[in-house]
């Protein structure tokens, strides 16, 4: 049973000797007709952290990289997220069972899933895709596929930012859930087998051993789950600005401006129109979380992405602090130690992307954050909410377009953006560079829904 919290991160990666963030050791030149060596590009679209990632391992790949985004950089969901870096992520939401809970959430107006009145209809599809999602053959299918894309996610981060300001921001802590159930934390039967099958490693605990390892826990928890392996990001927006800066000094070209479309000729995407102005392209990649949708029908491919509306708090000076991320598995939120405070992350909220926020939900969160941890003070708290962009599966869209050979995909991570963030990004640079993928990339298939 562990006492403290596990070594700071590192990396095995770290002592390889291989070339630094940014590096081109792998560059490929070109040559024009008038002899000059140029560097291929490519522009990406969005600026969280899947497509921050992107632009650092295709500078590494060899390619010159502009980065577009209309709110500036780590400014979307990668603001706001709980910071959980969890390689055993590896069982879904969607699994057998999950849809009986479904009724009481939305009917509990405290509950963790909500679905505004005025958008029931539009999200009707997308939910009854997701119900088809949540069969046992159908759940075992995205498990596979999340540990292929989450297994080597420390690993990922270390190589990118070994050496870095960044890389001080990420720390195998381990994650911690708990439930005020007895045997419940660890999940379904499913669950289990889900882990086991991955490798996960996963401790369960009694209500003594989760008081010894997070006494700033109300002794309310009766079970809980230990993943000792999964780590924490200290500050999302402080890491994705972090890769960023080092992808400028790496000779990245960071743009501010809304991507309204894009020029094709033939089978190849030739610009992209930012404010209405055409940007001539060599490649594109499309990592626009939540906007993602509108930019690939443009390109020719409908995807069925739902902006999933999250909340969050954060408790400046809360007084009393988690050692680890801690997920409550009863009302389905995170809470997550900063280096700005005490997070509260967590609500499913359908309401359309650009719909007013509900901030009764965060009241929510604060209640919930009395209820978790005796004495924590809410004399300074910010409340933000954001769009997850999501699909009926939980997986995400990676690889290239089907109608566009220099267009590419990374988007719909939903829950998951910082665990798969960079190794979608080091795959969409594997496929750019034209060398095969780390990881099979059939789940994740912009077609599978039938588009």
């Amino acid at each position: 049973m562990p006492r403290s919290p596990p070594p700071r991160w590192r990396s095995s990666s770290a002592a390889s000797g291989r070339s630094g963030p940014g590096s081109s050791r792998n560059a490929t030149s070109r040559r024009s007709d008038l002899g000059v060596s140029t560097t291929p590009s490519v522009t990406v679209v969005g600026a969280g952290i899947v497509g921050v990632c992107s632009t650092l391992w295709l500078q590494r790949a060899g390619f010159a990289v502009t980065l577009i985004d209309s709110g500036g950089v780590g400014e979307g969901a990668s603001f706001g997220n709980a910071g959980n870096i969890s390689p055993g992520a590896v069982v879904p939401y969607l699994i057998p069972g999950i849809w009986r809970e479904a009724p009481g959430w939305l009917l509990n107006p405290e509950g963790p899933l909500a679905v505004r009145p005025g958008y029931f209809l539009k999200a009707l599809p997308w939910l009854m895709s997701a119900v088809k999602s949540a069969g046992e053959e159908a759940a075992w299918r995205t498990s596979r596929a999340m540990h292929a894309l989450h297994g080597g996610t420390l690993d990922a981060y270390a190589e990118l930012t070994r050496g870095t300001e960044a890389e001080n921001l990420i720390e195998l802590s381990g994650q911690l859930y708990v439930s005020e159930k007895p045997d419940a934390a660890q999940g379904s039967a499913l669950s289990q087998r889900m882990r086991a099958e991955a490798g996960v490693k996963a401790v369960t605990l009694d209500f003594m051993e989760i008081r010894e390892l997070e006494p700033a826990l109300a002794p309310i928890f009766k079970s809980g789950l230990l993943l000792p392996n999964n780590g924490r990001c200290k500050n999302p927006h402080h890491l994705v600005k972090a890769l960023a800066a080092i992808a400028e000094r790496n000779g990245a070209t960071i743009v501010r401006g809304k991507v309204t479309g894009f020029t094709t000729e033939d089978a190849r995407v030739s610009g992209v129109l930012v404010d209405g102005n055409a940007r001539p392209v060599q490649a594109v990649v499309i990592a626009a979380g939540a906007a993602s949708n509108t930019m690939c029908e443009q390109l020719g491919t409908r995807v069925p992405l739902e902006a999933e509306r999250g909340y969050h708090i954060t408790i400046e000076n809360p007084g009393v602090m988690p050692r680890m991320p801690v997920t409550n598995t009863d009302a389905k939120f995170a809470c997550a130690p900063m280096n700005v405070g005490l997070r509260l992350a967590g609500t499913a909220e359908f309401a359309g992307i650009d719909a007013a926020p509900n901030w009764a939900r965060t009241e929510v969160l604060k209640r919930q954050a009395q209820r978790m941890f005796p004495g924590v003070r809410l004399d300074s708290v910010t409340r933000w909410t954001g769009n997850r962009p999501s699909l009926p599966d939980g997986l995400p869209v990676l690889g290239r377009s089907p109608r566009y050979g220099n267009a590419y995909f990374a988007f719909g991570n939903s829950h998951f953006g910082m665990s798969a963030g960079p190794v979608m990004g080091k795959v969409i640079a594997e496929i750019a560079a034209g060398r095969a993928p780390s990881i099979d990339v059939t789940p994740f298939s912009a077609t599978r829904f039938g588009s």
